[in-house]
């Protein structure tokens, strides 16, 4: 469990689980205070279990796909305009 805390994008992910865990107390209190901490607990989990085989992927320099990865404003433009010009499949 103690994986994502080494990775660095835990601080992100604990913001915006509070905020949902917030929003959640706010609608409903009893529900909040009885699974609040196994969501949570799964959530860290969850987040730990990805981390270790994502880790491998980045060791061995697998590409991910073009969903998933992220480019600077000129490039994301160009990659914009190309997906523009593909027709949309009609179903």
């Amino acid at each position: 469990m103690a994986v994502p805390f080494f990775l660095g994008s835990f601080a992100i992910d604990m913001c915006v689980g509070s905020l949902i865990l917030h929003m959640w107390s706010k609608s409903e209190r009893l529900h909040t205070q009885m699974f609040a901490p196994a969501v949570a607990s799964g959530l860290i989990c969850g987040d730990g279990i990805w981390s270790v085989p994502s880790s491998f992927l980045s060791l061995g320099n697998v590409e991910p796909p073009m969903c998933l990865r992220v480019f600077d404003a000129d490039t994301n433009y160009e990659v914009e305009q190309f997906l523009a010009t593909l027709p949309i499949p009609q179903a």
